[in-house]
């Protein structure tokens, strides 16, 4: 039996092609410090995966930092402020949770502006954890005890359960395709 012939043993998601990254589009994320990063890192990589490059807007200056499901701190690099982004410039939005940033998103009326803006266009929303009580206000539909959350034409499908955010980011991922293959 030829390598490329030997089925695969696991079931993992493909790689991401670093030289692929960016040719599909941009997605924005609202990034305050103190945000969720597995819920940022798994709906980024999803978006990666098919092409799209991950352009984060904060009210932090050059890094924000986020927290790892054990506590640690993570630094990303700021690409944009959030009075200096428009909706027009993704094609898609990640909002992760962390209390402390979806506080912090409230509070500044730019993001809350993007937020609705990005809604309003029917464009793919991920949100997570806290976060999807910013979108049910922006949205007016309950997300009840859900763990994330696609936006997408208008409307919000809720996900539960321990594999909810990952299910989710995989569906924002085909979302964005699909709208983008709509486009075309």
């Amino acid at each position: 039996m030829t390598p490329s012939k030997r089925p695969y043993r696991h079931n993992r998601e493909p790689r991401i092609d670093i030289a692929r990254v960016g040719e599909a589009g941009t997605i924005l994320a609202l990034a305050a410090p103190g945000f969720s990063v597995p819920d940022l890192n798994a709906a980024a990589s999803a978006a990666e995966r098919s092409g799209y490059k991950l352009k984060v807007a904060s009210s932090a200056r050059a890094l924000v930092s986020g927290r790892t499901e054990t506590g640690e701190e993570m630094n990303f690099v700021v690409d944009t402020g959030f009075e200096d982004v428009s909706a027009d410039e993704g094609a898609g939005l990640v909002l992760p949770g962390g209390r402390r940033a979806v506080d912090a998103l409230n509070d500044s009326n730019a993001a809350l502006r993007l937020l609705q803006d990005m809604f309003a266009s029917g464009r793919p929303i991920f949100a997570a954890g806290e976060s999807l009580a910013m979108l049910a206000e922006v949205s007016g539909k309950e997300t009840g005890d859900a763990d994330a959350a696609l936006a997408l034409n208008g409307e919000v499908f809720a996900a539960s359960g321990e594999t909810a955010r990952d299910d989710v980011a995989k569906v924002f991922a085909e979302s964005l395709q699909t709208q983008a293959s709509e486009a075309a």
